[in-house]
């Protein structure tokens, strides 16, 4: 008897970086193993869209529902299956694409079908902040000031990131932050404060090495205020996965973390930001998600 065949269910974000300038169904219907696999195709309509349609998908008996968008609707989707059985599956197609590149699906939709061709499922921790869930990263400070006004602009993309860069950070000023881990308390001025589950922002940007999804640990980047020179001088170190070597760089590894600071300021989870004005409670949930990744890939080693 022959075996059965796995159903995949797409949830595409038709408006999603490179999503909607290709014809995602013909390439699904091109490159994935329909001898191993079946398949419907969803796309979302709104904000939330995606949490709603992973849900149904594991109702209703989904093996796989994989998230065809950028980091926002990674994390939507995976909001919908974590802590069940189903897994799920990521082609990237957004702007930074952070947490699909940390794992080995690197930017190209028809690679990355092929990729999940093979792929092989691992369960990873995930994250809240407040209750809220994210996947990859969070963030306090620089960086999200520039995800906040990129957010809010009417353009996406690495330039218009670079130009965001450029514009803010001559007139940016290190906020004073009070910090709870585990073991300490920290008090003092850092121009990001990054709270990591996986690696990378996006764009290969690194800005926790040391991150490892199945440790059972947040990474705490703490960056620490400097001349703007100095800061600029230290930034290439994202690229080259050293960031931790830097002399303005502090992580801890903790369990949670509570973050608040002395008037309102920005905060990015996933890709999305927000204003807060209350104590940002962040916490990391062990193995709570089936992920797949590239067969060959070694980030979890």
């Amino acid at each position: 008897m022959p075996k059965a065949k796995r159903k995949i269910s797409f949830i595409v974000n038709p408006i999603s970086g490179a999503s909607n300038k290709e014809n995602k169904r013909q390439l699904i219907k091109d490159n994935l193993n329909l001898e191993l696999f079946e398949y419907d195709y969803f796309e979302t309509q709104h904000r939330g869209h995606a949490i709603e349609l992973a849900r149904l998908a594991h109702k209703e008996g989904s093996d796989i529902v994989v998230a065809c968008g950028g980091d926002g609707t990674v994390n939507e989707v995976a909001q919908g299956l974590v802590h069940t059985d189903t897994t799920l599956g990521i082609i990237p197609n957004g702007s930074g694409n952070g947490f699909a590149m940390h794992i080995g699906m690197g930017r190209n939709t028809k690679k990355a079908i092929q990729i999940l061709n093979k792929a092989v499922t691992h369960r990873i921790d995930t994250c809240t902040v407040n209750d809220n869930f994210f996947l990859n990263l969070a963030g306090i400070g620089f960086d999200a000031l520039i995800a906040y006004k990129v957010d809010h602009g009417k353009k996406r993309g690495l330039q218009m990131y670079a130009s965001t860069i450029t514009k803010e950070i001559v007139k940016f000023s290190a906020e004073k932050y009070h910090v709870q881990t585990d073991e300490e308390q920290i008090i003092g001025a850092y121009s990001i404060i990054a709270v990591a589950n996986a690696a990378m922002y996006g764009y290969n940007f690194t800005i926790a090495p040391k991150a490892k999804l199945t440790d059972g640990l947040l990474d705490v980047v703490f960056v620490k205020e400097a001349p703007l020179v100095k800061t600029l001088l230290n930034s290439w170190r994202m690229l080259n996965n050293t960031l931790d070597k830097s002399k303005l760089v502090e992580i801890i590894k903790t369990k949670e973390v509570i973050i608040s600071t002395e008037k309102p300021y920005y905060y990015h989870v996933d890709g999305e930001s927000f204003q807060f004005d209350t104590d940002l409670h962040f916490k990391i949930v062990p193995k709570s998600l089936n992920v797949l990744f590239p067969e060959d890939s070694d980030v979890l080693t």
